[in-house]
């Protein structure tokens, strides 16, 4: 089984996953850092487009973010195939079918129109000689051009499409299924604002407290059109706040455990009438 894990930055994905990921028979996918998993075969390409994200956050361009973006999602196909081997149950840090549909007009309401003028070359000047020439050669790979700005204005408009649309886009250009499930980790903004302000070392863009606000109503919209629009895919809500790493991820193995049963229990979003999922440990 396939489990998106998602939710507002700051929420606690990534740490709880790693706690998760730890158990016999499940396997762990980081989508936007997939050297989060040291053995993934894409992790020197992952860290290369982690400095070009921060570089992107440097200049202060959307565009860019969003190129940088869709070049993270691109590694998510080979770190799927890698990491599910023989693992029953595989759980997400995000989905590029998912999170997308969040980020996307969220991402186009932020960004500037018009000439980027010099902020691709302070972009690529920002960046390491060995990893941009990794990010140059997987953008040419991806897209057949050495253009980031034209690669973030294409995703920016996917982002102004309805959302059937958009889910139809993203699936064709990173070539994934969408998941089985997927859990929304649901935590107040307060307390995800000062967890991303605790990381050391990090200053995203788009880290505030409005935008974490519209994300999270993000989340909700985007999964009540999923929930009608896909009902093979269960959904559960996972009310993350004030809790420990060890009681976050004891709630998530019990979400697992029970997505097939009726929609009765508090913390569910949807659980459609639908044959049970293969493979569910």
């Amino acid at each position: 089984m396939r489990v998106a894990v998602v939710g507002i930055d700051g929420s606690g994905k990534t740490t709880v996953l790693r706690r998760l990921g730890a158990q016999d028979g499940v396997a762990v996918v980081h989508a936007i850092r997939a050297h989060d998993d040291p053995h993934s075969p894409v992790a020197g390409l992952s860290r290369a487009l982690a400095g070009a994200s921060a570089a992107a956050d440097a200049v202060g361009r959307i565009q860019l973010k969003a190129a940088v973006l869709c070049l993270q999602l691109c590694l998510y196909g080979p770190s799927e195939r890698h990491a599910a081997g023989d693992a029953p149950l595989l759980l997400t840090d995000r989905h590029p079918l998912i999170d997308p549909l969040v980020y996307l007009p969220l991402f186009g309401r932020l960004a500037r129109a018009g000439d980027p003028g010099d902020d691709v070359r302070s972009w690529w000047a920002r960046q390491e000689p060995g990893p941009a020439r990794a990010v140059r050669d997987w953008l040419a790979d991806r897209t057949g051009h050495t253009d980031p700005w034209a690669l973030g204005e294409e995703l920016l408009h996917l982002g102004t499409r309805p959302p059937e649309e958009m889910l139809d886009g993203l699936g064709r250009r990173f070539g994934v299924a969408p998941p089985d499930a997927v859990l929304l980790l649901d935590l107040p903004v307060a307390q995800a604002l000062r967890r991303t302000r605790e990381r050391a070392g990090t200053s995203e863009l788009h880290e505030t407290a409005a935008f974490l606000s519209t994300t999270r109503q993000g989340y909700a919209s985007a999964l009540d059109w999923l929930g009608r629009a896909r009902p093979d895919i269960a959904q559960r809500r996972v009310d993350c706040a004030g809790l420990t790493v060890a009681e976050v991820a004891h709630r998530i193995r019990k979400a697992i455990a029970h997505l097939d049963a009726p929609s009765t229990g508090p913390g569910t979003i949807t659980s459609p009438a639908r044959p049970p999922l293969p493979g569910r440990p």
